[in-house]
């Protein structure tokens, strides 16, 4: 092969294709660490929008806080779909970059994105419709209902931006690029703080409408990130690029798409109606106690941070790898990022632990929230190892695309043990929150258990795509 085709090769410069190669010749240590920190900051970012969120919209009383963290639950079950073609477009797209096939990672984008838009089309009317009927599930407090109702109406229809935002994301981090997502969400969560405080407030002549102004502001964020995503897609200067010639219809990678995306879909369905269900158990010791709730779970939701960068990396290094047919180097890679994700939340543990009360005085002031807060706190504090070695390994799995293991190991965890625990300690024994708040703990060590066995004996390694 001479000189220049092998500079072709290695640049892939041609119109429509990425322009820089994958990872699987850098050393996996400064490889993961490369992808990590970025990810982890565009997750940061992101919670840093909710956490704000949570925090101006506990400025309006108990019920306004526990209406928009209880519609939060609802809203990311809806979502479940595009979590699902985000993880099938990073397989295949970090396959394919391993595998030097970048034409092939670019049409994938371009399925992905069809099947995500009309089906997130789809969710969205029917949520809409159907907000009411939903949330009369979870015999809600008359206040916090009507409140309820406003919010997942309006932000029903971000579910259309969020699908692109998310998949092309997913192939930006497949291919190895973390920066530009983190670049988008830089932007988008400037915006979405801005307007929410804006619109919540009703600062500088704008009307002050709650409830209803944080879910205009969001959805309003997330258009940004769906104009911007795909318009420095078509400049052709990423790892991926996108071309009008992308979005066209193949069966093949249609199936492809679908076959890997639904098991990731209704991992997450499962995972979030699991925990509506489990939210269902702690609205029965009243909105005090759901507020409580709340806040900790969005505590939970930082500890997502530092996880979702050794998540995505475990992916990305895992799928490049596989697609140059490099087991060994796998297999390892899904171990390093597993080691370096347990150091940091061990860490994080510890400030949680020891911080607990101050943490959850930033988000509510009144003493019985903060109360129920700090317990929620403390259970997550200790949960913290095991969810790092449960999100890196699982992130290990999809990145093969095996997205059926994660399915079950998180069914197992929920159904199996958590959901049931819980009713059974409620509504038989009658004990108190706290305990039903610790089964967190047992879930997850149940959770690594099942996934150190699959990944250890090696099996996943043989997955195609």
């Amino acid at each position: 092969m001479s000189d220049k085709n092998i500079d072709q090769k290695k640049s892939f410069s041609r119109k429509g294709v990425a322009r820089q190669g994958s990872l699987v010749d850098i050393p996996i240590r400064k490889a993961l660490f490369s992808l990590a920190w970025p990810t982890s900051l565009a997750v940061l970012l992101q919670n840093l929008a909710t956490t704000v969120d949570l925090i101006m919209v506990g400025r309006l009383g108990n019920a306004e806080l526990a209406s928009v963290g209880f519609c939060a639950l609802i809203f990311w079950t809806i979502s479940s779909l595009v979590w699902g073609v985000e993880a099938a477009v990073t397989a295949i797209v970090a396959r394919n970059i391993g595998a030097e096939r970048p034409k092939e990672a670019s049409l994938g984008l371009g399925m992905a994105l069809i099947l995500a838009l009309t089906a997130s089309v789809i969710t969205a009317v029917i949520t809409f419709i159907l907000t009411p009927s939903i949330l009369n599930l979870f015999d809600l407090e008359p206040d916090v209902y009507k409140l309820s109702v406003s919010y997942l109406r309006i932000l029903s229809f971000g579910l259309i931006f969020l699908a692109v935002m998310a998949v092309i994301s997913g192939a930006l981090r497949g291919a190895g690029d973390t920066r530009t997502p983190m670049f988008i969400g830089l932007v988008t969560t400037i915006i979405h703080i801005g307007l929410n405080y804006l619109l919540i407030f009703g600062k500088f002549g704008l009307p002050a409408l709650g409830v209803s102004g944080a879910a205009i502001g969001t959805l309003l964020s997330y258009l940004a990130a769906a104009i911007i995503g795909p318009a420095l897609l078509f400049t052709n200067h990423l790892r991926i690029a996108l071309t009008w010639k992308d979005f066209k219809w193949n069966s093949r990678r249609a199936r492809q798409v679908i076959r890997i995306a639904l098991p990731a879909a209704a991992e997450q369905f499962v995972l979030q109606i699991g925990l509506l269900a489990y939210a269902r158990v702690i609205v029965a010791y009243g909105t005090i106690v759901l507020s409580g709730y709340q806040v900790g779970m969005q505590v939970l939701s930082l500890s997502f941070i530092p996880n979702g960068g050794f998540s995505m990396a475990a992916a990305t290094l895992v799928g490049q790898n596989l697609g140059a047919n490099r087991k060994d180097e796998a297999k390892k890679a899904g171990w390093l990022c597993a080691f370096w994700a347990v150091l940091a939340m061990f860490i994080l543990g510890g400030v949680y632990l020891l911080a607990s009360r101050q943490i959850a005085s930033i988000f509510v002031k009144d003493p019985e929230v903060i109360k129920y807060a700090v317990s929620f706190i403390r259970v997550v504090a200790v949960s913290q190892v095991a969810i790092a070695i449960n999100f890196t390994l699982s992130g290990s799995l999809r990145g093969a695309g095996d997205t059926r293991t994660p399915l079950l190991i998180t069914f197992l965890g929920m159904y199996g043990f958590r959901i049931p625990a819980a009713y059974i300690l409620s509504s038989i024994l009658g004990m108190g929150v706290e305990i039903v708040f610790s089964l967190l703990i047992f879930d997850y060590i149940i959770r690594i258990i099942a996934v150190t066995i699959r990944y250890q004996r090696g099996r996943w390694l043989e997955t195609r795509l």
